[in-house]
């Protein structure tokens, strides 16, 4: 995890929070707040509301953690029925089927000045993740991302600078098939070469939904996407095909990722100085931390293509929920204070402690990050890009998922793969539109 602060720093964000930061001028008011930080993460929730209160006493937080899968089921109903909480966090995949079916409240440009909500101070992509229709609906609370982690001494030992880790496709490639050596000691390069009987491997694949995610950054980075301007499912454009034959062809031409695997096996592996290059996602950093691996980090190289960085990521937003006719105007300006206030660089900062990355450049260019390996993803942070925009996120990905593995596995070739996902999520989403007209 993540945790890195000191007094002084802690203070001048603190300051810098309380100058953007607005005040609530109005009644005294009681807002509930439901989130699904029920994990290690919920203290470092509960501190900062605590916080918040001793600070707003004319605004008193009474937050409520659950389940994010209970939200889900709970909140259409609590929304009907007007009984819905005050703020919400919503995640980047359900965010914007919640705003589609109108169980969200947009967030005006004037009542988040009024507020102090700068959406230019975070990373632009996190924050249009709970965008719809030219309407903002949410303010990032917390970000998690896909990344490369490397293993250093495996790159020395081929000859590689493990400070210059690889960014584009030409780089991976030859450093995956430098650092894939047989017994003998020879690499995928060399003559004689016996992929048959492998003392490393260059990089991990893996046959789940975070294995695909990799592949959905490869799309991104080719100038693809999941769907088209109509919102069906798109994901077998020639850009698409082109990025995920790449990945497929690392195990079945340049066998430089083992075939058939899984997540476990390859985090088993990595951790074992048997792959030089691991992606997955950023929440593995506390465990190789652990481990005591001489590890770096990077941003996901472009394997897919040129036209831009692109990774996957997950994140966490701050919603106001549709209320019932005569609601409390005071409690709806409360809330927005109450979202900058905990969208804030110093907030943010401390909300890093539990694994989450910066939501905005102000708190990932800290001096307190320098010596930290996940720093190596920073300077990218602005090209990290959910799966959302569309409501019918499960009906994309799903299918999406299964062709990365009937493509992965050898069992399809990657265009028909991809092509069958396409059939099937479009079947999923012709289903799933008639919920939201």
């Amino acid at each position: 995890m993540i945790r890195f602060m000191t007094s002084a720093t802690l203070l001048a964000f603190l300051a810098l929070g309380t100058a953007q930061a607005q005040t609530y001028t109005g009644p005294k008011v009681t807002l509930s707040f439901l989130h699904g930080f029920t994990g290690p993460d919920r203290p470092v929730m509960e501190s900062l509301i605590k916080k918040f209160n001793d600070t707003h006493p004319t605004i008193q937080v009474r937050a409520q953690a659950q389940p994010w899968g209970t939200t889900w089921q709970q909140l259409p109903s609590l929304v009907a029925s007007g009984r819905a909480p005050d703020v919400v966090v919503i995640n980047e995949d359900q965010v914007t089927g919640f705003i589609a079916r109108g169980a969200v409240s947009p967030l005006t440009a004037a009542e988040m000045k009024a507020a102090g909500i700068d959406k230019s101070r975070f990373f632009g992509p996190l924050f249009e993740t709970a965008d719809y229709k030219g309407q903002s609906y949410g303010v990032p609370v917390h970000s998690v991302a896909y990344v490369m982690f490397y293993n250093k001494d495996l790159m020395k030992k081929v000859g590689l600078d493990p400070s210059k880790p690889p960014r584009t496709r030409a780089e991976f490639l030859a450093a995956a098939q430098k650092c894939t050596v047989d017994k003998s000691g020879k690499n995928a390069t060399q003559a004689g070469f016996d992929p048959k009987n492998l003392d490393t491997w260059g990089v991990s694949l893996y046959n789940n939904w975070v294995g695909a995610r990799a592949a959905y950054a490869a799309i991104l980075q080719n100038g693809g996407a999941m769907v088209d301007k109509n919102q069906n499912a798109a994901f077998n454009s020639p850009q698409a095909v082109s990025a995920v034959q790449f990945m497929v062809d690392l195990v079945q031409k340049y066998r430089v990722a083992r075939p058939n695997s899984t997540e476990e096996a390859e985090l088993a592996a990595f951790s074992q100085g048997k792959v030089c290059m691991f992606p997955s996602g950023q929440w593995y950093l506390d465990r190789f931390e652990q481990q005591k691996m001489n590890f770096g980090v990077t941003f996901m190289p472009r394997v897919g293509g040129t036209v831009r960085d692109a990774a996957w990521g997950g994140s966490s937003h701050l919603t106001l929920p549709k209320q019932r006719a005569g609601y409390d105007a005071n409690k709806r300006r409360a809330a927005l204070v109450f979202m900058s206030w905990l969208a804030q660089p110093a907030q943010n900062l401390t909300w890093t402690s539990t694994g989450s990355l910066p939501t905005q450049a102000a708190v990932a260019k800290n001096a307190q990050f320098e010596k930290a390996a996940i720093n190596g993803i920073f300077d990218r942070l602005n090209s990290v890009y959910a799966t959302s925009g569309y409501p019918w996120v499960g009906q994309v990905m799903a299918p999406f998922d299964q062709a990365w593995e009937a493509a992965y596995l050898g069992k399809k070739p990657v265009s028909q793969a991809l092509n069958d996902g396409v059939r099937e999520a479009n079947k999923q989403i012709e289903q799933a539109r008639k919920n939201f007209k």
